[in-house]
């Protein structure tokens, strides 16, 4: 049986429907797996069973040569990035995989998802179906009807996402669903406006369809080793889904990517989506005492530790971070110190299983100790934390984030990092103030980043870099140094996270523009592209402007030095 998912493991095909005392029928948690007896032990859900098509990967039902009209249509031209939902083709592939693939009396689930873009098509059928730009609402319906139909005994789910954000506007057959993305509920202990606004837009689709799943988030994306809390705020969403009447939960974590914790967070959860109202404090400090005799009671105590912060501060869990945000809103330092010291003499006398888990544990967060390191400006990182995280490699813990970059990678972007500390010496704007012209990004106010003296790491965009979407160019004036004849601007490209190079930096002087410059691609390893200014003028005001490439999203100006 082929499963069109980005999910594996084995286990038992649970049935959807409300067993008293549950508060979901569909169950399921994406972290790795402990053990092939993860599913049983937790009554969960797998994707590997359940789903025929997972998420946004209708793509690989297609042949390898597809007919063009499968995908949109905008503007008259074929955009292969999104698909047409009205086209004859594309529901023929997706029948031919199912008939190919199941039995008729089987029951499998799947996904007719749009690609994870803001594309709707703009043909002629979609648009008679009513399908608008960005709106592919209509034409997503469409096709679920009719599978739906064609097909009784399977269930077909769409999404409430980006282009598929509008309601149907009328009751979907009984064998259909929606999977309600939980991006725009922000993650925090307290309540906020986008709590009332998830609410209600719960309570809306429960007249459209009669399985409601919400699709929600357990991880930091940008770094599954920093330890993530995550019981405190998903207690209280787990109760708002039940009393909403959400029928599934289907929470998103690290996927099959080793993260810090999982095998706890997944035990624990596990039992909350079963009842929301547990003591989690209790059932996590007896989870932790059964799993790891030697460090658990210290192992909780530092994850209570993180929950109790994040309940205290109020403030929003993000998705998307790096360590610098991270210990202002559920990394405590000294917790997290202590327990990372305490934890070096565990792992020697733990034994089996438990020894093993926390090694891979202790090289795991030598990340976080690095960062934390590198952020209060102590770059001379003993060596023996970088050996550690070397030796996960062979264990085939190779990455540390959602965009899939490897750890040795960023060891490769911070030995880079130190020589050009030692190359940079004289630099003469190492810790001066600039002035921005141009409004920073909220999230970003930091000026003093690019002048801080270290190259940021371009695996990590966090580490280190001023992100900006100022449009159509952002602008900084540059305070004169004596003898000063030489700039550098060091900026970052990664498309994988859309942050892109400046079509062009201009270097003003006096209120004229006297250089431009057009940024390269990096072709070296660390994804920097600097340019270079000679000759500056010797009197007037300096500025620079780095303009916004329309198609990107951001830009990342790493580090600017002035030179004699």
């Amino acid at each position: 049986m082929a499963v069109i998912a980005s999910f594996c493991g084995c286990a038992r095909l649970q049935a959807d429907t409300h067993v008293e005392g549950e508060a979901f029928e569909y169950r399921e948690i994406y972290l790795p797996l402990h053990s092939e007896r993860d599913f049983q032990e937790h009554e969960l859900n797998n994707l590997d069973t359940d789903w025929g098509i997972w998420g946004h990967n209708l793509k690989n039902v297609l042949p390898k040569d597809p007919s063009i009209t499968v995908f949109a249509t905008i503007d008259g031209d074929q955009d292969e990035d999104q698909f047409c939902f009205t086209s004859k083709k594309l529901f023929q592939y997706i029948s031919d995989f199912i008939d190919n693939n199941y039995a008729p009396h089987d029951s499998i689930k799947f996904a007719i998802i749009p690609n994870d873009n803001e594309i709707a098509c703009l043909c002629e059928t979609c648009v008679e179906v009513g399908n608008t730009e960005g709106n592919a609402t209509p034409a997503v319906y469409d096709m679920v009807e009719k599978l739906a139909k064609k097909y009784p005994t399977h269930t077909f789910f769409t999404s409430h996402y980006l282009t598929t954000a509008e309601l149907p506007t009328k009751k979907l057959p009984a064998n259909t669903g929606v999977l309600v993305s939980a991006m725009e509920y922000p993650l925090r202990a307290v309540g906020s406006p986008g709590e009332e606004k998830f609410k209600k837009m719960l309570t809306s689709w429960q007249g459209k369809t009669d399985k409601v799943y919400v699709w929600d988030y357990i991880n930091n994306f940008d770094d599954y080793f920093t330890p993530f809390p995550v019981f405190t705020v998903m207690q209280r969403r787990l109760q708002t889904y039940r009393d909403a009447g959400v029928d599934g939960v289907f929470l998103n974590g690290s996927g099959t990517d080793y993260s810090s914790f999982s095998r706890l967070k997944k035990a624990v959860l596990a039992k909350m989506l079963i009842n929301p109202d547990i003591d989690w404090k209790t059932e996590l400090r007896e989870t932790a005492k059964s799993y790891y005799p030697v460090a658990g009671e210290d192992i909780a105590n530092f994850m209570i530790a993180q929950e109790d912060m994040v309940a205290a501060n109020g403030k929003e869990l993000p998705l998307y971070e790096g360590v610098e945000k991270a210990r202002t809103i559920y990394l405590p330092t000294r917790e997290f110190v202590e327990f990372y010291n305490k934890l070096q003499d565990q792992k020697k006398v733990a034994t089996g299983q438990e020894k093993k888990e926390l090694e891979t544990l202790a090289e795991a967060l030598s990340l976080t100790v690095i960062e934390l390191k590198r952020i209060d400006g102590h770059t001379d990182v003993d060596g023996h934390l970088r050996r550690r995280l070397h030796r996960l490699a062979p264990k085939e813990i190779e990455v540390y984030n959602e965009g899939c970059w490897a750890i040795e990678k960023y060891l490769s972007d911070y030995e880079y990092m130190l020589d050009h500390k030692e190359k940079s010496a004289d630099n003469m704007l190492k810790g001066v103030t600039l002035v921005p012209i141009t409004e920073l990004d909220p999230d970003y106010p930091d000026i003093s980043l690019v002048t801080d003296g270290l190259l940021g790491i371009p695996s990590n965009y966090h580490n280190g870099n001023l992100i900006s979407s100022a449009n159509p160019a952002f602008t900084v004036a540059i305070p004169r140094q004596p003898e000063m004849n030489r700039l550098q601007v060091w900026l970052v490209y990664n498309p994988a996270f859309k942050i892109g190079l400046p079509t062009e930096v201009k270097l003003n002087v006096g209120g004229t523009t006297v250089a431009t410059k057009v940024p390269a691609k990096p072709t070296n390893h660390s994804g920097h592209s600097m340019v270079e200014f000679t000759d500056i003028p010797a009197e007037g005001e300096i500025q620079l402007s780095l303009v916004k490439d329309p198609e990107v999203k951001t830009m990342a100006i790493d580090e600017i030095e002035a030179y004699r």
